[in-house]
């Protein structure tokens, strides 16, 4: 089965809405099915996470197998159905962002399995669908109008730039991407060059964009884009602890800040 519904927010910042837990947790409240997180606490699903719906008496548990700004998708991991795929797509459409959510399943019941789709399967999958386009509308259009920092993801040989932060206290010690907040009258690839000028004393061309939108408490977006360096200054520590050159294996092992790590999927995928 398939629904689509038209947002009016960039592509980014409708991923970050479908990622959010938010949207699974409360988003379908109305219709009686409750779901909660399995697995890690942060506020954005990443593929490995696990989600448990409840509902009409019967508990279906599915794995996220890909988030990224293009969509989301999830598989059946238990549950009294056979099969259920369920794919979310996201497309551009000028200022506004299409998304199309589909759901495929297969009962176990053979033919009896097939009349209760028609007859009851059908009604409350629309429904669902429904209540979480709406879910994701929200919580998108509420952010677009948000102020964004810029994060940058500097690649060479293979390996990304990280730096480590020296304050606050509450933060020193964690590992980031190089970036800061856009300020009056620039523009986003603008910030980029100056951010990376200041905290790193090199020159860096943006390439490209990378994952979703990441929401933060602060009320601001975290937008991650791609870069690479443009002369032949190294990267320093000007306003870090250390600045350090890492491969996708060692991604893992760094402790990132939390809105830094709901990327390190895509990071790897960009490693890769």
């Amino acid at each position: 089965m398939r629904s689509t519904g038209l947002i009016e927010a960039p592509l980014a910042t409708v991923g970050a809405a479908l990622r959010h837990t938010r949207t699974a947790e409360t988003g379908l409240a109305g219709l009686g099915v409750r779901a909660r997180r399995l697995t890690s606490a942060d506020s954005l699903l990443v593929p490995g996470d696990e989600l448990a719906f409840r509902i009409a008496g019967l508990t279906l548990t599915t794995r996220v197998v890909r988030a990224d700004v293009d969509g989301l998708s999830s598989v059946l991991v238990s549950g009294p159905l056979s099969r259920l795929q369920h794919d979310t797509v996201l497309a551009q459409v000028g200022p506004r962002t299409l998304l199309t959510d589909s759901v495929r399943w297969t009962s176990p019941l053979g033919p009896l399995g097939r009349i209760g789709d028609v007859a009851l399967g059908r009604r409350l999958v629309l429904g669902v669908q429904a209540a979480r386009i709406r879910a994701v509308r929200a919580l998108a259009e509420a952010w677009a109008d948000r102020e964004v920092v810029v994060g940058t993801a500097i690649v060479r040989g293979g390996r990304l730039l990280a730096q480590q932060r020296s304050y606050p206290a509450s933060h020193a010690g964690q590992w980031e991407l190089p970036g800061g907040r856009v300020e009056p009258g620039e523009d986003e690839d603008e910030a980029v060059v100056r951010e990376c000028r200041e905290e790193l004393g090199v020159e860096v061309r943006p390439t490209g964009r990378l994952g979703t939108d990441v929401p933060l408490d602060n009320g601001m977006l975290l937008r991650v884009h791609t870069g690479e360096l443009t002369g032949p200054e190294e990267p320093a520590a000007v306003e870090h602890r250390e600045v350090r050159w890492v491969n996708a294996a060692e991604l893992p092992a760094l402790d990132w800040l939390e809105t830094d790590r709901v990327l390190l999927h895509s990071l790897r995928a960009l490693l890769s």
